[in-house]
């Protein structure tokens, strides 16, 4: 049994892998590297884009897009004063909708609220629960 012993002591021991060296990062770019070749990419696509704020109402992107009229197109100049007033009536016209919205909302919530207070009471005294 001595024999068993020393023998699984002595077993032969299977060589580990040797370590893979670490990849080297490049070397940090300057930011005048990392602005020319923004400029070539968007060359290449065709000019940057332009991005509109996320909470910008359609009225306001109207709004925006009204072309500017110019000195020597005075009738032009006129239809496009009556689109912007068209433009600031239909924003108006939105926020007074929105407020009686919001209105709408407070009356249901109340109504909802007085509703679930009244089953809740039921509920307790069904239960017994003061």
């Amino acid at each position: 049994m001595a024999e068993e012993n020393s023998e699984s002591l002595t077993a032969p021991v299977t060589p580990t892998p040797a370590a893979e060296p670490k990849k080297q990062r490049a070397p940090r770019r300057s930011k005048e590297q990392i602005a020319a070749e923004l400029a070539a990419k968007q060359a290449a696509k065709g000019g940057p884009k332009k991005k509109e704020a996320p909470s910008a109402s359609a009225s306001a992107r109207a709004v925006k897009s009204a072309p500017v009229p110019k000195k020597s197109e005075a009738p032009k100049a006129v239809s496009a004063a009556k689109t912007a007033s068209k433009t600031a009536a239909l924003a108006s016209d939105e926020f007074a909708d929105l407020l009686a919205l919001e209105e709408e909302n407070r009356k249901l919530r109340k109504a909802l609220a007085d509703k679930l207070r009244a089953e809740n009471v039921d509920l307790k005294k069904k239960l017994g629960v003061s």
